[in-house]
């Protein structure tokens, strides 16, 4: 008789949930025209953030504020400076060190929507976020 195959057991490699939080540490804010200070979906949105940095000391982030095209250069390179300091005192009020967080201004300079319509200024009012240090910068 031939002899009986022995099955060896296949070792099935657990795939991770996705990692969400980069994702949720880089999603932007938008403000209202002419304004600096945080809507409730900004302070939503900052909220998560700040459980994310607290549970990872290492990481480190880098806020851009931008404006719409509308009003001089100087006035709109203020107003987005005034943005990225909003987020960030808003995260260092909850506990997350001044030196985690890099505020930068960038007036109308980098649109993410060039057109001259409301929608486009909607979408241009913002503060975008990047991940500049600990484990989920190398991603």
């Amino acid at each position: 008789p031939a002899p009986v195959p022995v099955s060896t057991p296949v070792a099935v490699e657990q795939v991770p949930a996705t990692d969400t939080r980069r994702a949720t540490l880089e999603e932007r804010i938008h403000f209202a025209l002419d304004r600096a200070d945080l809507t409730p979906a900004a302070r939503t949105t900052l909220a998560a953030k700040v459980e994310i940095l607290r549970s990872s000391p290492g990481l480190t982030l880098k806020i851009d504020g931008h404006a719409d095209e509308r009003g001089s250069d100087e006035y709109n390179l203020a107003l987005s400076k005034r943005r990225a300091a909003e987020a960030r005192r808003f995260m260092m009020e909850r506990g997350i060190g001044a030196a985690r967080l890099e505020a930068v201004g960038y007036g109308e300079e980098q649109p993410l929507d060039p057109a001259a319509s409301e929608a486009a200024y909607a979408m241009n009012r913002r503060a975008d976020f990047q991940v500049t240090g600990g484990a989920l910068s190398q991603r």
